[in-house]
């Protein structure tokens, strides 16, 4: 049974946070007498890994599973495969056997590696580890899952605040305010009462009081 492929835009699926932690290629304990025995199948429904024996003495065989490979001592998968239930564009490909794979995690970095600003090719948006393929922007599904799933909820954390207009109409008035004395946006209706008494209401004239006249001084 094949299913669709998940864009990961809302959330991660169980079955990938268990498919990006698993310890693959140790002994099944089922099958601990027989060759061959690693256990390098995951399977998606059931959300496990098991031995490829498994497949044939269990129902697994009817499920959707995965078959890992090693490369360069690290799980990888073939992109054909996981491609089917995954969106894997961007992510960086390696030839195995003449297929294309994909890494389930990051590759730890280099000890002798030096902090060199690389000439050409990109860094992944992840974990900086630098690629030869320009257009890819992740090293790993594990790199792609974290960047893309922390950009969904970055942008879900961003709301956009609109208030009503009859809110927008409960502003006191500013400098752009209407120019002709339009009183609708005063804060309330006490305070453009006691605006409007002020503005109106006649001034009173002040006259100046007459000084006390000063005699000139006795010679």
């Amino acid at each position: 049974m094949v299913g669709r492929a998940i864009p990961l835009k809302k959330e991660k699926p169980n079955w990938v946070n268990t498919l990006l932690h698993s310890k693959f290629f140790g002994s099944c304990v089922d099958h601990r007498d027989l060759r061959k025995n690693e256990r390098n199948v995951f399977c998606i429904d059931c959300n496990l890994c098991y031995c490829k024996h498994c497949i044939t003495s269990s129902a697994h065989c009817l499920h959707r599973w995965l078959q890992i490979c090693r490369y360069v001592y690290h799980d990888v998968v073939r992109l054909q495969d996981m491609q089917k239930h995954l969106d894997c564009s961007k992510i960086q490909t390696y030839k195995i056997n003449g297929e294309k794979a994909v890494h389930l995690n990051p590759r730890p970095p280099c000890k002798d590696s030096r902090p060199s600003k690389p000439k050409g090719g990109t860094a992944c948006e992840a974990c900086g580890r630098h690629m030869q393929d320009l257009p890819n922007r992740f090293c790993s599904i594990a790199c792609k899952v974290s960047v893309v799933l922390e950009k969904s909820n970055r942008d879900r954390s961003h709301k956009v605040i609109t208030f009503p207009i009859a809110e927008v109409n409960d502003l006191s008035l500013s400098e752009n305010s209407n120019p002709e004395g339009d009183l609708s946006w005063a804060a309330s209706s006490d305070e453009t009462q006691f605006w409007a008494n002020s503005a109106l209401k006649p001034k009173k004239q002040l006259h100046k009081r007459k000084g006390v006249p000063r005699r000139a001084p006795l010679c």
